[in-house]
């Protein structure tokens, strides 16, 4: 990337740089609606609009781009917070299969049907996330 920048910009600074020489002649340039008159050399005038009009350019983009960069930090933020829930979910997930389980039976309260305690009915998969 660095050479085809650099194979881009010599080539402009050098047709800038001939532009410059062969147009160094003292232009009149009149701004009509408010009367002002500027004498400056033909390339300034050029090559300063040029320059205006770049920078007028990359400062619309700029704007024009704000909303993308704002749903790119929301994003962020979303992906963020789903990470930390992973992280605590995961931690939660371990200390539950770490923790000590009492004999089958011994507990009052133990499941009619010999399932094991902490065994819950149902799926035993998380639901799938939302998009």
């Amino acid at each position: 990337m660095k050479y085809i920048s650099w194979i881009l910009t010599l080539p402009l600074a050098i047709v800038a740089v001939v532009f410059a020489i062969s147009n160094r002649e003292g232009v009149n340039l009149n701004i009509w609606p408010l009367g002002i008159s500027v004498e400056a050399p033909l390339f300034i005038l050029v090559l300063g609009s040029a320059l205006v009009g770049l920078i007028t350019g990359g400062f619309i983009a700029w704007l024009s781009a704000g909303t993308t960069r704002q749903r790119r930090r929301a994003a962020v933020r979303r992906a963020e917070a789903a990470e930390r829930d992973l992280a605590f979910l995961r931690q939660k997930i371990e200390r539950e299969s770490r923790a000590p389980t009492a004999p089958r039976g011994a507990a009052s309260g133990a499941p009619a049907n010999g399932a094991p305690l902490g065994a819950t009915p149902g799926p035993t998969r998380l639901p799938a996330a939302r998009s």
